[in-house]
């Protein structure tokens, strides 16, 4: 069953109208866009019927780049289905840059996970950015002019003493969303996002109920309580001096927030002192380069990976197989090596045990093992490694005496085959 497709205009704003109400004629067929098959649509999306999250592609194709936004919760009006859009960094740029001016939905085409079965024309599979409307004669919207603003709210919030703690922005994000509301974000109304304002540098007064239209956030979610973190306003400073490509803003937004960002990072350093009306006007004088700081962050993590490769191969270098007769040649190791300091340190554990359990086995004609290591065949070696433990002698001395109270290892294992 090949998906089929609609389109409306495009308006930069978290909902957006995905199809309209009314009976149409496609490809020889009569398609009814009643309030049931609407309802059914939105059922079967509340229900997670696709099995996955429903993405917002462009032209139909799914490439490299990624989702343009991702459908967050449907719901249906008067006029027609309604999709709530979060839209990705290169979707936001994509339709504010005007590359495309409609949508257009996927319906049906798709495997059932479950079932393996094709699902129908009323579970919602994608929508795609396009330029290519199927209704004609309608006017394409262009996005709301950003506009763009520096926000001086983490101003008023507490920093965190630590100024070694890690900063991760999506696990910071998550948490954040979490403190905001426990509502759906599709349920949230202006004050969640004023709270949600609160941890950005700069935000888009134009459209502020999109997760699209913050940037630069440095504060996280610390004990149940909002944070400043110390690395989060070092990363800010390096961005805003050109470090990962920049940050897209315009250039007096720029200098505003750098100067927000200076002010916080003046109060780890304890040299907030002065009073707030002050402190706006003031324009503290870049002490460190940022990008530097970053620069040499980086190198400390450097340093760090390769002591932490260091210490793999000192341990690896000490292991001793077979008695204390084996160890790992230097190739091995060195692959061992490289593929422990790719793991975490939970998972680098494992595999280092792994490593220390190895055993080995003497090998049958054939090139298999002769025998397991918990079997009790017995070997002229076997029986002399474990006189060399009892009596505590070389491994030499120890084949001697196992030789002459053992003969009939010698003969089974030294025996010429005719």
């Amino acid at each position: 069953m090949k998906p089929i497709e609609f389109v409306e205009t495009l308006q930069f704003a978290d909902w957006i109208k995905i199809l309209p109400k009314g009976t149409f004629k496609r490809d020889g067929r009569t398609i009814r866009l009643d309030e049931n098959f609407l309802l059914a649509i939105k059922r079967n999306f509340d229900n997670g019927v696709l099995g996955r999250d429903v993405p917002v592609n462009f032209e139909h194709q799914y490439t490299a780049l990624g989702a343009a936004g991702w459908v967050r919760a449907l719901e249906v009006r008067e006029d027609g289905l309604y999709a709530l859009i979060e839209w990705t960094d290169i979707g936001k740029e994509a339709v504010e840059k005007q590359r495309f001016k409609y949508v257009s939905v996927e319906l049906g085409g798709a495997v059932d996970p479950k079932t393996g079965k094709i699902l129908g024309e009323d579970v919602l599979t994608g929508i795609a950015l396009t330029n290519r409307p199927f209704f004609k004669g309608l006017t394409a919207l262009a996005a709301a002019d950003p506009d763009w603003t520096a926000n001086d709210d983490p101003l008023q919030i507490p920093i965190h003493e630590d100024r070694d703690r890690e900063w991760d922005a999506d696990a910071s994000e998550r948490r954040w969303r979490q403190w905001v509301s426990e509502k759906d974000p599709s349920e949230w109304g202006s004050e969640e996002w004023r709270k949600y304002r609160r941890r950005f540098l700069a935000y888009d007064r134009a459209n502020p109920d999109l997760f699209g239209s913050y940037k630069l956030p440095v504060v996280d979610i610390v004990n149940g309580q909002p944070r400043v973190i110390f690395r989060a306003v070092v990363a800010v400073l390096a961005v805003l001096a050109g470090a990962r490509g920049g940050v897209d803003l315009p250039s007096d937004v720029k200098e505003r927030v750098r100067s927000i960002a200076e002010r916080l990072r003046n109060k780890f350093e304890g040299g907030e002192s002065m009073s707030e009306e002050k402190q706006i006007a003031h324009e503290p004088q870049v002490t460190l380069d940022p990008a530097k700081v970053v620069a040499l962050e980086q190198e400390v993590q450097r340093l760090k990976a390769e002591q932490r490769k260091r210490q793999f191969a000192d341990e690896l270098s000490s292991l001793r197989f077979s008695e204390g007769k084996v160890a790992l040649a230097p190739a091995s190791r060195n692959k061992f090596v490289e593929v422990l300091a790719e793991l975490n340190d939970e998972l680098a554990g494992k595999l280092m045990d792994a490593i220390k359990s190895i055993q080995f086995v003497p090998l049958g004609e054939s090139g298999f093992a002769a025998t397991e290591p918990d079997e009790k065949t017995e070997t002229l070696q076997s029986y002399a490694e474990k006189i060399a433990r009892e009596r505590n002698l070389n491994f030499i001395e120890s084949i001697r005496i196992a030789a002459s109270e053992r003969p009939e290892l010698v003969f089974s294992e030294y025996q010429v085959k005719k």
